[in-house]
């Protein structure tokens, strides 16, 4: 655990960057759309707190991991962490191993070094990757394949539809 708590406060202080914890909130994807990681994050930021939910690789569709409450870290012992957050540390734990996510800004991308370790004695070695992601872009109904539908017919608001029968 000391290890561990030693590898978070090394990450941190590595990090010169501050912004908001708000930056973090949203939908991101993975930039390497190849990836055999961590393919998608949906961070939440709810005052000073976050949550970070994550999906793996998987086939035919990606593993949902779900989510787990995240811990910021701002740059000295005395920050906001709301409006100087540095970075996210998030855990998964999966029973025969656990993850451990750092996520910070990288721009408007977010760096995420990933940790696994390995509880379950199978002779696994512990690893470490690194990932890049970006903002998914918002669904809007004005773009995309639902704005191409138009409609068979135009109806009037008085208008009535016979149920049977054939239509004109």
């Amino acid at each position: 655990m000391k290890a561990f708590l030693s590898l978070a406060v090394l990450f941190v202080s590595m990090t010169v960057c501050t912004a908001s914890l708000s930056q973090f909130a949203g939908d991101w994807t993975n930039v390497d759309t190849n990836t055999a990681g961590i393919t998608a994050l949906n961070i939440g930021i709810s005052g000073s707190s976050a949550s970070v939910h994550a999906w793996g690789k998987c086939h035919p569709t990606d593993c949902d991991w779900g989510t787990v409450s995240a811990y910021a870290f701002g740059p000295d012992v005395s920050s906001d962490l709301v409006s100087q957050a540095q970075a996210l540390m998030a855990v998964f734990d999966a029973g025969f191993s656990e993850t451990t996510l750092f996520i910070k800004p990288q721009g408007d991308q977010l760096s995420v070094k990933s940790y696994t370790r390995f509880k379950d004695n199978s002779g696994r070695t512990n690893y470490a990757s690194s990932y890049v992601f970006q903002k998914s872009p918002p669904i809007s109904a004005t773009s995309g394949l639902i704005s191409g539908i138009k409609p068979l017919k135009q109806l009037n608001r008085l208008q009535t539809i016979p149920l049977t029968g054939n239509n004109p």
